[in-house]
Order: structure tokens, then sequence, then C-alpha cells
């Protein structure tokens, strides 16, 4: 490839990605302006007698799509880190359970449905060597995805400490994803055939693998369309944080 051309299209990389960076952190600043005025609102409503069932649901529902474009927005920020290169994992030895009971209220809280996030663990608690920031991601990205593809059965996460590695699995009973789309799950904007009319960006399980690699873990799916899906996701003890 000639140098000029090269250094070209390195210039218009880094140009998008400026564009990205900034796009997504200026879009921060408004909705946090919006968070806050909904809190206004609410309390306002309830310390004068006046929240009902038609104030608490629409409040409930501008916060839930406030979470999504949030979660929408720093998915493009953690994409664009990734593929610069920009990734890093402040390990250290953690419990995986620890992070389970946040998520649980947080995902309480959004679903208009109904239903809630089931918890199961089994076996002794043991520590893995990982990036909690990281694992959290990891574990809410999946977890709205069950919520997300599926609507009738409470998703359900087990976490399963074996002798050797952490086990931990996540189930709906939703669309699926059909076989011929598997092999390209996890690659960066990738959108799956049967999620048409389902918003999202393709980005949130290109982030999973990415951040599951960098904490050495491992991730596999098991889905049928129609029928639901279940990722696992396994991390083995160390002998040593590093």
């Amino acid at each position: 490839m000639d140098s000029t051309n090269s250094s070209g299209s390195d210039t218009l990389l880094s140009n998008a990605s400026n564009v990205i960076a900034i796009t997504a952190h200026e879009f921060k600043t408004p909705l946090t302006t919006i968070n806050s005025i909904v809190d206004l609102l609410t309390s306002k409503l309830q310390a004068d007698h006046l929240m009902n069932a038609f104030y608490q649901q629409n409040l409930s529902r501008i916060s839930s799509e406030i979470f999504a474009l949030n979660s929408m927005v720093d998915e493009m920020l953690t994409i664009n880190n990734i593929l610069n290169g920009n990734i890093q994992s402040n390990r250290e030895m953690m419990d995986i359970g620890l992070l389970l009971s946040p998520l649980k209220e947080q995902y309480q809280a959004f679903p208009d449905d109904g239903r809630s996030l089931i918890i199961h663990v089994t076996g002794t608690p043991k520590e893995i060597c990982a990036s909690a920031a990281q694992l959290s991601r990891v574990l809410s990205n999946l977890i709205s995805n069950a919520f997300k593809y599926s609507r009738k059965s409470d998703p359900v996460l087990h976490l399963d400490y074996q002798e050797k590695k952490v086990v931990i699995t996540i189930t709906d009973d939703g669309i699926g994803i059909p076989e011929k789309d598997l092999p390209q799950l996890f690659q960066p904007y990738f959108r799956a055939s049967n999620a048409e009319g389902i918003s999202g960006t393709g980005l949130g399980l290109s982030i999973v693998k990415s951040f599951i690699t960098a904490n050495e873990g491992d991730i596999t799916v098991n889905s049928q369309p129609d029928k639901g899906t279940v990722f696992t996701v396994t991390f083995r003890y160390p002998d040593t944080c590093q």
C-alpha cells in the first residue's frame, strides 16, 4: 500500500474516532440533566401527594429510556477504545458474587412488565483475578439482552463456584439466535437476522467478548430460535493475580 494512502487512511480513522468520542461525551450532559429533572419531578409529585399510576408509569418509562440511551453512549465510547487498542484491565482478586446484588436491584427497576432477575448461587465462594468494573459491564449487558429479547419468563442468572473455576450462565426463553448467525455474534455492529425491530447497536456482545478475553475468561452461547438463549461465562481460579 502506498505510504501516502496509508497515512491518509490512518488520519481518517483517527478523525472518525475523535468524532465518536466527542459526540458520545456531548450526549452525556443532556442525558444527565434530563435524569435529574425526572428525579426532581418524582420527588415533587410525591411530596405534594400527587403521584399516581399515570405519572409513575410515564416517569419510569422516561428513566428507562434514559438508561438505554446512556448504555448506548457507553457502548460507543467503549468500542471506540477497544478498536483503538486502549482497553485496560485493572485486575485484582475479587468475588464475582458481590456484583450480583446491585445488578438485581438495577433490573428490578427498569422492566415494565413485572419481570425481575432470578439469581441462583451454588458452591463455595472463591475469588478470581479480574476487573470488577469490566465484569459488571459484561453481566449487565448479558442480563439486559435477556430482558430485551424475551417477554414471558424471568431471566435467570446461575453462579456456580466449581472446584477449579466459576461458571456463570444467563438464561432466557426469548426469540433465540439463528444458527447461521452464531459465528458472527461477537463481531462489532453485527445483529442477528431475527432482531429487526428491536433496539440495539450491535456493539454490546463485542464489548462483552473483549472484556471477558481481557480478563482471561471464556464465553459460549447455546441458542435455538423461539426457544431461548443461554450464555455461559467461565473464569478459572488463578494461582496469582497480575
